[in-house]
């Protein structure tokens, strides 16, 4: 069969789904939605958090069951929605976020998971190890089956999770679904698996594929279904459309009114950095404005990801101090930096950022709780103060008792600003702010940002994001091996400019660490 974008017109339909209708309680979170998609093609399926995505691939995965009987068909055969019997039977098959892979067991013990009986005659010593190289070798995956799971990269692991959902072959998995499998990845990470997904559509596959990031989109998806309230907005191909033109449909609106005007920064320094080193950050010095938004920007291992923690006191200082307002710190703890002024708000915030099997309530409060009269904690003023951050970010759903995890990205990560900005905060932290958030939640993350800037915040932002830095930033520091090597200033400020400055920084020579 012929490959690539231009043929994909002549081929076959291997998904087609007509007037798919789910309904939860008095919300239709799908409303008559038709997909189809095309034998050999990268399809991607987009739109903001409570769209209908995660909906309609749980409905294929046979988690939830459709009303009425809608038409599903693989390669014209009848498929069952809401049954995960007929959806494996039928070829389809998922990589999700949580890759469901295993530290504690090999490449080819993870490549078995889930096998049925039949499958595990080959489990005996050698033979599942040979026949697991074998599906890695096919699939271009440069990985020994022998090694362990947890000695793997990101991206390798993600490999490997592709891997087992492919192990009966590509032919056989007659539809391949990647759900956000590249949302906690760094770009040079994500290019790896790019390079798998562009391999398995040569060779047949199809691929349906869900992400937030708008960039990858238009690397690897010949086509894109834009989900809107429930509502399809859109099919189209990717070579037909704009990256603003795309944005407009995901939040149905330009994308001049995506970015805000973030104020200008005032002229005192609220955030001075000194000579400042960690295990990677060597001699970083730099000031922050009152006022002023930096962006941080470098590939991994160039001290970008490590500048936020080292500033807070989340990761050990080996040499120089922070001013914060006018006042010296040497050595700071997270519990020094809080009581200076700072705030950080990490990018696992699964892990690092919140409490997910807390409250909203609990999760707001827990920096900073509030009192009532005699120092006893009130649970009314709790719950009334809380319940103005959740309406002044635009929490969804406004309830103060609900737990954290049942809420999108984007609304858990308005969660995890909410706690930090009720604190006031002379100076936030920011590590990939928007990672694994929709692009209408991102832009009420920068209306928030910006609200921050004009009350006289300031924001340090390391991110990947280089269209979320050129963006919102006043200036960006470029970092490599572990110090700041250029600046760009806003008048100068784009993605290109950040993008030549960084790959120029990471193919220059290394300086001189004695220097």
């Amino acid at each position: 069969m012929t490959q690539g974008t231009s043929a994909v017109a002549l081929a076959a339909t291997a998904l087609e789904l007509r007037s798919v209708t789910k309904v939860f309680g008095a919300t239709k979170a799908l409303d008559g939605v038709d997909l189809s998609l095309r034998e050999g093609e990268v399809h991607a399926l987009l739109g903001q958090n409570g769209c209908g995505k995660s909906t309609l691939i749980k409905l294929l995965a046979g988690f939830h069951q459709p009303q009425g009987e809608p038409d599903a068909q693989v390669y014209g055969e009848s498929l069952r929605l809401g049954s995960a019997s007929s959806a494996a039977a039928a070829g389809l098959r998922f990589v999700h976020q949580d890759l469901g892979v295993i530290d504690d067991l090999t490449v080819s013990e993870n490549l078995t998971l889930g096998a049925s009986d039949q499958d595990r005659r080959w489990l005996s010593d050698g033979r599942e190890r040979r026949r697991a190289q074998t599906l890695l070798d096919g699939l271009g995956i440069e990985i020994d089956a022998g090694a362990m799971v947890r000695d793997l990269g990101p991206a390798e692991r993600t490999m490997v999770a592709v891997a087992r959902a492919l192990r009966d072959g590509v032919q056989a998995a007659r539809v391949l679904v990647l759900d956000e499998v590249t949302a906690a990845l760094p770009a040079d990470e994500v290019a790896l698996v790019f390079e798998l997904v562009r391999r398995i559509r040569t060779m047949g596959g199809t691929v349906l594929y869900v992400s937030h990031r708008l960039d990858e989109v238009f690397q690897i998806a010949d086509r894109v279904t834009v989900l809107r309230d429930g509502l399809l907005v859109d099919t189209v191909d990717t070579a037909s459309i704009s990256h603003d033109e795309l944005v407009a449909l995901i939040v149905g609106r330009p994308l001049e009114q995506f970015y805000p005007d973030p104020p200008a920064p005032r002229d005192d320094v609220v955030l001075s950095v000194n000579g400042l080193s960690g295990d990677v950050v060597r001699d970083v010095s730099f000031d922050v404005h009152r006022g002023e938004i930096v962006g941080i920007a470098g590939i991994d291992g160039s001290g970008r990801e490590e500048l936020p923690y080292l500033l807070f006191g989340a990761k050990p200082v080996t040499s120089g101090h922070v001013v914060v307002d006018g006042v010296r710190h040497d050595g700071l703890t997270p519990h020094d930096a809080i009581a200076a002024g700072m705030a950080l708000i990490p990018a696992d915030r699964a892990k690092r950022g919140a409490t997910p099997s807390f409250s909203l309530r609990e999760n707001v409060t827990l920096p900073r709780i509030p009192f009532g009269l005699g120092r006893w904690l009130s649970a009314r003023a709790e719950r009334r103060e809380v319940g103005v951050w959740l309406d002044r970010l635009g929490v969804v759903p406004h309830d103060a008792e609900a737990t954290l995890s049942t809420l999108s990205g984007g609304n858990q990560q308005k969660v995890v600003l909410a706690r930090w900005m009720r604190c006031e905060p002379l100076v936030m932290l920011l590590d990939e702010p928007t990672q694994g958030v929709d692009v209408g939640a991102k832009a009420s993350i920068y209306e928030l940002l910006a609200r921050s800037a004009r009350v006289g915040a300031s924001t340090v932002i390391a991110s990947t994001d280089y269209e979320e830095l050129a963006a919102i930033s006043d200036r960006v520091l470029i970092m490599r091996d572990g110090r700041v090597v250029a600046e760009v200033h806003r008048d100068q400020l784009s993605v290109t400019a950040i993008s030549e400055l960084t790959l120029a920084a990471s193919a220059a020579p290394a300086p001189d660490k004695e220097s």
